[in-house]
């Protein structure tokens, strides 16, 4: 068996006991349904029934012309109040079988949504770095819609389609067997050729839905880098790229609605064929006295109405196919493991971390074969700053995503205050460890909403952290201040001013840990200088690890460790490495021949550089 078979396989059983686990919750609207359907199925069994007995006891037998006494008058009235009787079942039974299985499917819908997006943020960086944005997006969206269809309309239509059929096999078969068998001789092989064609119209699904993630993930990403597209010229290179992979998922999209007209009018010919055959010989049956001339019209009725519920068997067979194929994108997304998990305690978490920060021995793996951290051995004490220095690509950022617990070291271990971070739970260390990004991002919503992410709503405590930012000048001057709805991205703001409102944001959590990685970059200097002044006062008395380029912003932290190759080359006090003869002494005579240490030698550490000379500066 071929791999690409077993996972085939092992996709189809979990989406099989997925869609269990959610019938099971909802088995009262499911039962409703169900009984609906049957009340349902026998109202259309009935419908031809009058007509039958109105053949037989008012008809049949009696001439051209003939007239009808007081019993036949009472039996015409009868026959139309059930004619009446049949349709009020078939108009409940069809509302109550539609509400229940579409109230069941908006229910699943919501749930299985809420379930996917709630595991894809358990799930880890490494995880999401290694998944289109865009396809991750079609599956909470599209494919957890379809398996509400399923249930809305696939699942109801197959039911009683099948019902319908054995109901009028059945009946048949009571008046007369020979015709029974003729009337549903196409049966089995229409079955037949459903489930021949059932697999290959769930491949065909399944690539259709991979073209429709691809295309999405493209989308994104092009609209999500506009400025960069624009400024390239690509969008004749972006078209064409969407274009083409639509055009595979054009050639999926025909295939599929080839094999279901195909199904469609198989099942019409066979049908025809079917009554045609049932008429010829029901026509003789009657001639010789095997059954009556109403049963023929009841042979005939069903036969001719075979086709319906074999066309919506045959139909909603390949809508089912594709639904499954859906479902098995979400349940491999529900499968997914790759979190970090917490050890089990050693102890009780404190309420607050005192702010030691420990690397014993860290190597780290994005990817199997290349080690971005080899060995690494830091240690920061409480309240002390250390920089983090070295050329792109040496792990400096990696650190801190590691202090953060954005992963798990691959050997080694990261300490707070002496303990295994696995050790303590993931949401412990995620409330005393504050990053703050290079670029801020910013969501969607209000400034307050922005500095309020992840904290408690409080407008005293929102303005304070902001004024600590020295974000609170430029809110104010803001159409509506604190409640000024941003533009996408903080459309409209700054980078500097972005930066100043992540700033407020970290200082609203008041994390005794702090990960500052390049916090300046890209910002002019009148900008960096009014950042600078926020990050003094958040670095003001907490553990802090700066990972700068800036070898002048380096300069003012305790310590400076310099990697090079995923390896601590240099660690000390940073005047004593620019007294030696040192890789930070080099760097640092690197970054000053060009125009010299100007604004980027602003200190992020108020003793080191008075606040009162950074305000001057902003």
């Amino acid at each position: 068996m071929t791999r690409s078979r077993r996972r085939q396989q092992r996709g189809g059983t979990a989406s099989t006991r997925l869609l269990k686990t959610y019938v099971a919750r909802h088995w009262r609207a499911l039962a409703g349904a169900a009984a609906s359907t049957v009340a349902l199925t026998a109202a259309e069994l009935a419908a031809p029934w009058p007509l039958k007995l109105a053949i037989d006891q008012l008809i049949g037998g009696r001439g051209a012309r003939f007239e009808l006494t007081a019993p036949d008058y009472a039996l015409l009235l009868g026959l139309g109040a059930l004619v009446l009787l049949i349709a009020l079942v078939d108009a409940l039974a069809t509302f109550y079988s539609s509400f229940w299985l579409n109230r069941a499917g908006e229910r699943i819908v919501h749930e299985l949504r809420v379930a996917t997006y709630a595991h894809l943020q358990r799930l880890s960086l490494a995880f999401h770095a290694s998944r289109p944005k865009g396809d991750l997006v079609a599956r909470v969206t599209g494919d957890v819609n379809a398996v509400g269809d399923l249930f809305a309309q696939t699942i109801g239509t197959l039911a009683s389609a099948g019902l319908i059929l054995l109901g009028m096999f059945t009946v048949t078969f009571l008046i007369d067997p020979f015709l029974a068998f003729v009337a549903f001789l196409v049966t089995p092989l229409l079955f037949a050729t459903t489930l021949h064609y059932q697999r290959r119209i769930k491949l065909m699904a399944r690539q259709q839905r991979a073209r429709e993630g691809e295309i999405a993930s493209m989308a994104t990403e092009a609209l999500s880098a506009m400025h960069v597209v624009k400024a390239f010229g690509t969008e004749s290179f972006e078209q064409d790229r969407v274009q083409s992979r639509s055009a595979e998922r054009l050639v999926a999209g025909v295939e599929v609605s080839r094999v279901e007209a195909r199904f469609s009018a198989l099942v019409d010919v066979l049908g025809s064929a079917a009554t045609a055959l049932v008429l010829g010989l029901g026509v003789l049956s009657v001639a010789g006295g095997r059954i009556s001339p109403g049963d023929l019209v009841v042979v005939v009725a069903y036969t001719n109405r075979l086709y319906r519920p074999l066309r919506d068997i045959a139909k909603q067979a390949s809508r089912a196919a594709r639904a499954f194929a859906r479902l098995d994108r979400i349940a491999e997304v529900l499968a997914s493991d790759v979190m970090l998990h917490d050890r089990p305690s050693s102890g009780p978490s404190p309420a607050r971390s005192g702010g030691r920060v420990q690397l014993v021995d860290v190597t780290f793996r994005y990817v199997p074969d290349r080690a971005v951290l080899d060995g690494v051995t830091l240690s920061v004490e409480p309240g002390s700053q250390l920089a983090i220095v070295g050329e792109s690509g040496a792990g400096k950022s990696t650190v801190g995503a590691l202090v953060a617990r954005f992963y798990d070291p691959t050997a080694g271990s990261i300490l707070l205050d002496g303990r295994d971070a696995r050790d303590m739970p993931l949401s412990w260390v995620r409330d005393q460890v504050g990053v703050l990004l290079q670029d801020t991002i910013l969501f969607s919503g209000t400034v307050l909403d922005n500095i309020a992410y992840g904290s408690p709503m409080d407008l005293d405590a929102v303005e304070e952290a902001a004024r600590a930012a020295g974000a609170f000048p430029f809110i104010s001057q803001l159409p509506d201040g604190f409640h000024t709805v941003l533009g996408p991205g903080g459309l409209g703001l700054s980078g500097g001013q972005r930066q100043r409102i992540g700033i407020a944001r970290v200082l609203m959590r008041n994390p005794p840990i702090l990960v500052l990685d390049e916090p300046t970059t890209g910002l002019d200097a009148d900008s960096e200088a009014k950042v600078m002044v926020g990050l003094s006062r958040l670095a003001e008395g907490r553990t802090t690890i700066l990972i700068t380029h800036s070898i002048a912003l380096a300069r003012t932290a305790d310590r400076v460790a310099v990697l090079a190759d995923g390896r601590v080359i240099e660690h000390d006090v940073p005047e004593v490495l620019l007294d030696q003869d040192s890789v930070f002494r080099r760097l640092s005579r690197v970054q000053a021949q060009p125009a010299g240490i100007t604004g980027g030698a602003a200190s992020i550490r108020a003793p080191r550089r008075p606040l009162s000379r950074l305000a001057e500066r902003s």
